[in-house]
């Protein structure tokens, strides 16, 4: 149980990781989401249950640019031993396609990070305040703009992967910046408890910017293959043992067909 509860503790931070797996250039000017979007995830270490969040689409008072808040926290019982809570915002311009804001609130049990950073490509500098500490970091990024790891996710549902087999893009934060590659596998149908079989394709990305143990595994990720592109599943096998995201719901997407009736 010790050895279980010290590997679940980081499990929502990876469970955020998990769905980091993009892209580059073939982007669409079109979003595939729209405000108000909401998806809900389970996360699971081996065959439990650990925690649920969810990935959400709101709007901002700048043209262009979108706010993905996402929120999650471990279950009751693991919630009892160990606690463990995330509220994450990721501000993108979609027509510059880079990240120009995100926040991070997580704690886990004694331990908390609150930090917030702002991304200035014009001027290829960034900077991350913590607010725990008060302490501020500058670091350099390219005048192309980076992409932090909440909006990726959404940056890659932009892409159209029906052309490509492979992409690439820029991570930046005050760690330094990474490229992440991604490519793209076989096509295959996802049977999930609370949707009709999905059709999806498979994607696996690099795990080397992740950090920690989870870049010794191995990722892969089934995308709906349609127009929304939404993660549906993710499976990741690790030295530790197998950490996985299962998609349990989905609203405010237009014209998403597999649903089961009431």
């Amino acid at each position: 149980m010790k050895f279980f509860l010290g590997k679940t503790t980081g499990f929502l931070k990876y469970a955020v990781g998990l769905c980091l797996f993009l892209c580059s250039s073939g982007f669409s000017d079109e979003t595939p989401f729209q405000v108000g979007e909401r998806l809900t995830y389970h996360f699971y270490w081996g065959p439990f249950m650990v925690g649920r969040g969810t990935f959400e689409v709101e709007s901002t008072d700048r043209e262009g640019v979108y706010r993905f808040v996402i929120d999650g926290r471990s279950n009751d019982f693991i919630s009892k031993l160990y606690p463990v809570e995330a509220h994450l915002e990721s501000d993108f311009d979609w027509t510059k396609q880079c990240s120009i804001r995100t926040l991070q609130n997580r704690s886990e049990r004694a331990k908390s990070t609150w930090e917030e950073s702002w991304y200035y490509p014009e001027k290829s500098i960034a900077s991350t305040q913590s607010y725990v500490s008060g302490e501020t970091k500058w670091f350099e990024i390219p005048q192309t703009g980076v992409l932090d790891k909440f909006s990726m996710i959404y940056f890659m549902r932009g892409l159209e992967w029906s052309r490509r087999d492979f992409a690439s893009a820029i991570l930046g934060n005050d760690k330094g910046n990474y490229e992440v590659k991604v490519k793209k596998l076989k096509e295959e149908t996802v049977e999930l408890p609370n949707f009709a079989p999905i059709p999806t394709f498979k994607v696996e990305p690099n795990t080397e910017y992740l950090g920690g143990f989870v870049r010794k595994g191995k990722m892969v990720v089934w995308v709906s293959d349609d127009e929304h592109k939404i993660p549906v599943r993710v499976v990741s096998q690790l030295p530790v043992g197998t950490v996985s995201a299962r998609l349990v719901k989905v609203e405010n997407v237009k014209d998403w067909r597999y649903n089961l009736p009431d």
